[in-house]
């Protein structure tokens, strides 16, 4: 048998000792790193829940919120968008909003030519907002359908809630500008009965499209106050109504008349159908 001559039995030593080394250590490093990961299906549980709490809204939960909530697009994903424009019988808890604010007992208007519709509008500052108004059920489609067309075009309507949440103050109101449409109320300045106290009227985003008559002296009067600085039509900011604007187009499309069209007064907010 051959023999092994002792340096190079020394070196075969040192190499089965290195090996052995190497074997024992890698081993030693696996458990601690697997420690700091988290595991799989723990971190597919997380992903599922953070998913899941942001497409929560149903049309159930959006039509119970108040006017004026705003949704995150993610919120109404998936949702049939068209079926948040709803139009209703006035309900008895709407009536109780509007009895004697709103609506006062007159041989005009009954609460069942009213009908009560939920929308989505865009803001001006581009948030998804609900919106709410009461008008005469003769123009509840028309409405819905330029609603909906307004909110594709992502057009910005400053609010719109019922005149109710103002006292049926029409100053407030549109000092606020509140879009809105039923106050069984009288034209400012008259004691003709306003379009507005059969649901047949409506003004939108009205303290950029203020009411504007002129006085004996020459000197205009402006409804709201502070949309004076929106009386110049000559110039152009956002929300303004100019008769050739997406808003009006639509309003003139489905029969309405443009109050900014009328020699006096100027009423740049109103639409109307007779």
């Amino acid at each position: 048998m051959k023999r092994i001559k002792p340096i190079a039995a020394a070196l075969a030593a040192i190499m089965l000792c290195g090996c052995s080394e190497k074997t024992v250590s890698e081993p030693e490093t696996v458990p601690a790193l697997a420690q700091t990961e988290l595991p799989q299906t723990e971190a597919f549980s997380v992903v599922t829940t953070v998913t899941a709490a942001v497409n929560r809204l149903t049309a159930e939960k959006i039509a119970a919120m108040p006017a004026e909530s705003r949704i995150l697009p993610e919120e109404i994903a998936g949702l049939d968008i068209w079926s948040l424009f709803t139009e209703e019988a006035i309900s008895d808890a709407v009536f109780a909003r509007i009895n004697g604010v709103s609506y006062q007992e007159n041989p005009y208007i009954s609460r069942d030519d009213l009908r009560y519709l939920r929308v989505l509008h865009y803001d001006p500052a581009g948030d998804i907002c609900t919106g709410e108004l009461i008008c005469n059920q003769a123009i509840a489609a028309d409405l819905l359908a330029i609603f909906e067309k307004l909110y594709e075009s992502q057009y910005p309507i400053g609010s719109m809630r019922l005149i109710d949440d103002f006292d049926g103050d029409d100053n407030a109101s549109m000092a606020a500008n509140n879009s809105s449409c039923f106050n069984y109320r009288v034209v400012a300045g008259t004691t003709t009965l306003s379009n507005h106290a059969k649901g047949m009227a409506i003004d939108i985003n009205p303290q950029f499209n203020p009411y504007v008559t002129v006085n004996a002296d020459g000197t205009e009067h402006i409804e709201p106050e502070n949309g004076a600085d929106y009386a110049n039509r000559e110039v152009f900011f956002p929300m303004k109504l100019d008769g050739n604007d997406l808003c009006c187009r639509l309003f003139a499309d489905h029969g309405f008349e443009w109050g900014g069209a009328w020699d006096t007064p100027k009423d740049y907010q109103h639409f109307e159908k007779t």
